[in-house]
This record gives structure tokens, sequence and C-alpha cells, in this order.
């Protein structure tokens, strides 16, 4: 008797045959969660001028910004920068038009940026994964070709301590890194 073959994962496979590991959430690293950020002045400044990016609403500059930082860092931190790059590209995607990337890249986002601190790096990341996972929602409980869900209130990106800025590094654009 012959051995039942296997369905074909790849492009020519029907979409029910095809491997669902392609988008597979990663769990985070194990000690993720305890790394206290190692950046350097050009981390501060590529991680400012992202999230000035991000708040200006330049989300693929702001992904371009942040990957000079993840592109740098071996350690397990990266992780969390990494985060921050899908929640950039998800913005992008909504941006484009195009919910199911924006999805993909919101559930990745959540997933990097739940294992750090709620001041991880100086950013208010209580208030944003809360922003992230509220847009998340949104955009699955609007159907594709539905009502326009890419006009949704994209929000800004905070530092966690905006008082405690120094008077000459705190300009409107939340560029400064807080010290």
């Amino acid at each position: 008797m012959k051995p039942t073959p296997k369905p074909k994962s790849g492009p020519s496979a029907p979409s029910s045959a095809k491997s669902s590991s392609r988008y597979r959430l990663r769990p985070a690293p194990p000690h993720a969660a305890q790394l206290t950020p190692k950046l350097s002045e050009q981390d501060r400044a590529d991680l400012a001028h992202g999230v000035a990016l991000f708040n200006a609403g330049e989300y693929w500059e702001a992904h371009e910004a942040w990957e000079q930082i993840w592109q740098r860092h071996p350690e397990a931190w990266r992780f969390f920068v990494q985060g921050l790059i899908q929640a950039a590209a998800a913005h992008h995607q909504i941006r484009r038009g195009i919910r199911h990337g924006a999805i993909k890249h919101l559930k990745n986002a959540l997933v990097k940026l739940e294992v750090a601190p709620p001041d991880f790096a100086g950013l208010a990341l209580a208030a944003f994964r809360e922003y992230l996972q509220a847009l998340l929602q949104a955009l699955e409980a609007t159907p594709e070709g539905g009502e326009p869900w890419e006009k949704q209130s994209l929000q800004p990106l905070h530092w966690h301590r905006q008082a405690e800025l120094p008077a000459a590094s705190a300009p409107d654009d939340a560029t400064a890194f807080p010290q």
C-alpha cells in the first residue's frame, strides 16, 4: 500500500495546504523583560528620530530609522526594537489601505512590545500598547472592503517622562530622548 502523499506547501499549493508557520507569532526571548537597553548616542538619536517621524505620520521612514538600531544590536532587546518597527509597518499598511498586512504587523508588534516594561527606553509603552490593541480590535472588527477603517485616528508615540526633559531639548515634536 502506498503512503498518502502530504499536501504541497508553497506558492502553488492550495491555500488550505499552505503552512501557517510563515506568519507564526514568535515568543520573546525568556530574558527579554529583564533587559536594560544599552543605547549609544547614535541609538538615542535614531530612536528619537524614529519617534518624531512616527508622530509626523511618516511611518515608513520611522521604520527605517528604527531598523538602524535593530541592525546594530545582536542582544535580545532588539526584539523590542523590532516591535516598534512592526508597529510603524502596520501604520504604513493602514495608510496604504492594506488591512490584512496591518493586522499581521500589529499582532507581531504587540507580542514583541508586551515583554518590555511600561517605560522601556524612556517611551510610554503601556499607553502605546493599549492604543495598538484597540487599533487591532477595530481593524479586525471591520470587514474587508467595509467602512473606511484606514481613517482610524492614528495616535503618536510619547516619551514616558516628557515633563522631565530639559527645557532646551523638549521640542514640540518630541524628538529629544530623555536622559
